[in-house]
């Protein structure tokens, strides 16, 4: 993202890692002075920096429960959607944390052969760890689509895909366009941002349905 947005121009000079150094009724506050307003965006939209090993996330087991309290009241009082990438599956670690307060938890997939095997052994995986939490309705599945390997590499779409992920549904998939992802600025009727704006809206759909599910089956306990 630092990348993206500035060129390359912008230190990577702060990240959630600062947080461990102050109290947690500070965090809101703090997140704040982290984040980093995105150029050129017709709404706002900031960015907060996370870490970059494995070592660097076990270190920070004590933030992100606190953290995750503090962006949902963010959310609430500034209504800011806050998206938050946690990496590869697999590799989240503690920063699992972060789901207690998602509206949703979307897991991104490649459409290869060779990715799919990944999804259909993780995803029931994924699934049971948010069960644990009462969140395994919030879990939906994005492809991401296109043929930049050759169509032969990707021949599968949302229908094949939704045999393999044991009920978790699969959502309009996000078109695979890296310089598009990449640009500041999108054209209107792009395949990319046309893919986004769907995906949007299938996710707006998901949340309501999951949030409809849960209060339906957290009233019948």
């Amino acid at each position: 993202m630092l990348c993206i947005g500035w060129q390359g121009a912008h230190p990577h000079n702060r990240s959630v890692l600062d947080l461990a150094g102050h109290p947690t009724n500070e965090y809101v506050a703090r997140v704040w002075e982290l984040a980093i307003p995105l150029p050129q965006r017709p709404r706002g939209a900031w960015l907060v920096p996370t870490v970059g090993n494995v070592a660097q996330m076990r270190s920070l087991v004590s933030v992100f429960g606190p953290l995750a309290e503090a962006l949902a009241q963010i959310s609430r009082e500034s209504h800011v959607d806050v998206l938050v990438d946690l990496g590869r599956l697999g590799a989240a670690g503690p920063s699992t944390q972060l789901w207690s307060h998602a509206d949703s938890v979307l897991l991104f997939t490649d459409t290869t052969l060779s990715a799919l095997n990944t999804l259909a052994v993780g995803a029931p995986v994924l699934a049971d760890e948010l069960d644990a939490i009462g969140a395994r309705h919030r879990l939906a599945v994005v492809p991401v689509l296109g043929d930049a390997k050759g169509e032969s590499h990707r021949p599968y779409g949302a229908r094949e895909i939704s045999g393999i992920t044991s009920g978790i549904p699969v959502l309009a998939g996000v078109a695979r366009d890296g310089k598009a992802a990449g640009s500041r600025t999108w054209g209107k009727r792009g395949r990319y941002p046309l893919s986004v704006r769907r995906l949007i809206g299938a996710v707006d759909q998901h949340t309501r349905g999951a949030n409809e599910y849960l209060a339906v089956a957290g009233g019948g306990a």
